[in-house]
């Protein structure tokens, strides 16, 4: 049975390169006919800055899969981590979430790192990260947030639910830390090395010789991540600034507080968008909250009021999600040619 696998794998996996590129790219043809690119000049240069802070950004939790992956006994080369990370992240494009991990340990796997290690190991980078996007957003809501739109209501809440606009527009501080302590407290409750340890050995003990052969996480590995972590959202905050920039010129302020909140809007989107299974790569539920947390930023740039706020920050949502797109599939492109090279 194995051998029959293994002889498949190959095709398997070209296979399932083809429906990645056909699922992004259908989403790229849907995008491009959008009427609203035309009616904006776009300056490529500030997009290619994005798309390059997005990639430097993802590269933290990148680092910090091979530190985990190091203390937890392997030790693969720089380049094999960094191409499995890479390309794994196509997966996120297929519906449910277990496609990225897939790609990213069958990846690794021949690299001095087992499937079992691989798994566990990018299971709690992943969490980690959605945990310090999360905490990146409520430290900097608390600091930086403003008390203007919908409050603590059960009104809020259920516009919120139902991916529509509040009356008020935007939505308080108050909203956004608590949704984001809620969160950061949902996935630091199976993250915690006790917990963690006990899952991943009542899930994988009954097929160890003895659970000593299973890696322990500890506190110190949650807290290099959380730190490593945080750093690569502010990246992606400083992303999603150049993109603004290519879009809405030198109106955007890019050294102003509503730049410094771009890392925990951008943070609360992404990781709802994340903890939505269906929605491959957080596709529509990102966008809506990024639309509804960015609007009330744009309000007063360049003389816009609200409407043409909303219309902008559509627009740059799409643009944003383009870009990203975009820089992931290159970066995919250029690990596989070096890995190819270096197997050569």
């Amino acid at each position: 049975m194995r051998g029959n696998w293994r002889r498949l794998w190959p095709l398997v996996k070209t296979m399932l390169w083809f429906v990645l590129l056909a699922l992004i790219g259908r989403q790229f043809a849907r995008d491009l006919q959008r009427p609203e690119l035309g009616q904006r000049p776009l300056h490529a240069g500030w997009l290619l800055l994005s798309g390059l802070l997005y990639e430097l950004g993802q590269g933290f939790s990148a680092l910090y899969w091979r530190h985990l992956l190091g203390h937890l006994g392997a030790h693969p080369s720089l380049g094999a981590a960094l191409r499995a990370y890479y390309i794994g992240q196509l997966g996120k494009y297929v519906p449910g979430k277990a496609w990225a991990l897939f790609l990213r340990t069958s990846l690794i796997h021949g690299h001095g790192v087992g499937i079992g290690l691989a798994v566990l190991s990018a299971f709690y980078e992943v969490l980690t990260t959605m945990a310090a996007g999360v905490l990146v957003a409520a430290v900097l809501f608390a600091m930086l947030g403003t008390d203007v739109g919908a409050g603590l209501t059960t009104e809020t809440l259920r516009h919120l639910l139902w991916l529509e606009q509040p009356d008020e527009g935007g939505v308080q501080r108050s909203v956004l830390v608590l949704l984001s302590i809620l969160l950061l407290v949902a996935f630091l409750v199976p993250l915690h090395p006790t917990i963690f340890n006990r899952l991943a050995l009542r899930r994988t003990g009954a097929t160890l010789a003895s659970p000593d052969q299973l890696p322990h996480i500890r506190f110190v590995y949650l807290l290099e991540g959380l730190a490593l972590a945080a750093a690569g959202w502010l990246f992606l905050g400083a992303s999603f600034a150049a993109a603004l920039r290519g879009l809405v010129g030198a109106d955007w302020p890019l050294f102003d507080v509503r730049t410094a909140r771009l890392p925990a809007i951008m943070g609360l989107s992404y990781v709802i968008g994340f903890i939505v299974v269906i929605a491959p790569g957080g596709i529509g539920v990102r966008e809506f909250l990024l639309t509804l947390l960015l609007t009330p930023e744009l309000v007063g740039i360049g003389g816009m009021g609200s409407e043409d706020a909303r219309a902008v920050v559509v627009l740059a949502v799409l643009v944003l999600r383009l870009v990203w797109t975009a820089a992931e599939l290159v970066t995919a492109l250029l690990c596989r040619l070096t890995g190819r090279a270096a197997a050569s």
